[in-house]
């Protein structure tokens, strides 16, 4: 697990091995069964967390209704960050879909050893600067593209979630109707 960790952040940014492996050792496993919440509206998020195991969603609920904006699978960084990042209650949920298991580090452990070692700086700015890249690109698809170009750009960029995520949280992912959702999945060739 923790080796798969080593890949994704060497990816983001080369982490020299006597940086890394004292990094490493500050993670620990976490597991979470399908439906649990793992951060809750109005609590804070203390930990980052990297997917091992699982799909997860972070939704808003307003007027007793769901709005997802997001997913989360493995071998990603995941947390509600505007609430690790400034250590404020979060406006959201962040809830599994199914069973999961993640490494997570602490906020004061995290914080602590990114100061002390630029590398570690590097590869959280350039991993923040991707972040809001995605999140613009998700804006943008979603006031400018039809529901069906932007059903093909999810089909495009993340198909695994077709076969792990209830059709009807893709749809609201989305922002489609269910009854539009289920035509346009048997009308496009996945």
């Amino acid at each position: 697990m923790k080796e798969a960790l080593k890949k994704y952040i060497n990816k983001i940014h080369a982490i020299p091995d006597e940086l890394m492996e004292p990094f490493l050792e500050l993670w620990h496993l976490k597991s979470a069964s399908k439906k649990e919440i793992v951060t809750r509206v109005n609590s804070t998020d203390k930990y980052l967390y990297f997917i091992v195991k699982g799909v997860q969603k972070a939704y808003y609920i307003t007027d007793g209704n769901e709005y997802i904006i997001a997913f989360s699978h493995p071998y990603t960084f995941t947390c509600i960050p505007e609430s690790f990042l400034t250590q404020k209650p979060s406006n959201y949920c962040w809830q599994c879909v199914s069973d999961s298991e993640f490494l997570r580090i602490s906020y004061t452990d995290f914080f602590t050893f990114v100061e002390k070692h630029p590398a570690f700086e590097t590869m959280l700015r350039k991993k923040l600067i991707g972040t809001l890249g995605g999140l613009v690109s998700r804006y943008h698809r979603l006031l400018a593209y039809p529901m069906e170009e932007r059903f093909k750009d999810l089909i495009k960029n993340s198909p695994q979630l077709i076969n792990l995520i209830p059709q009807k949280d893709i749809a609201n992912y989305l922002k489609i109707d269910p009854t539009n959702f289920s035509k346009l999945i048997n009308s496009i060739k996945i």
